[in-house]
């Protein structure tokens, strides 16, 4: 028997905003804004992946839900380059 929680369930759960909020709030700014947007990016996508029908429009297209994973992940990518590369200071 396969006892592997679907992502769905564990997105829908009650305690998995909390533990995000939690977290991207309190805990990873501890480490800098790359990754608190990098923990942000994570929560995002795996919503978006787990609850597609919350994020699908009228006519049923996840193009707007999609597009703004990949702006999220590519301000991510940004991010973590101009910090590596000394541009910015934390």
């Amino acid at each position: 028997m396969n006892k592997t929680l679907p992502l769905k369930k564990i997105v829908d759960h009650p305690y998995f905003g909390l533990v995000c909020f939690v977290a991207v709030c309190f805990v990873l700014p501890r480490y800098g804004l790359a990754a608190t947007m990098l923990g942000c990016a994570l929560v995002l996508t795996a919503c978006v992946s787990g609850n597609s029908a919350r994020f699908r429009s009228r006519s049923g297209s996840l193009t707007a839900a999609a597009f703004l994973v990949v702006v999220m992940w590519l301000a991510t990518a940004i991010l973590a380059w101009l910090t590596k590369m000394g541009c910015l200071t934390e």
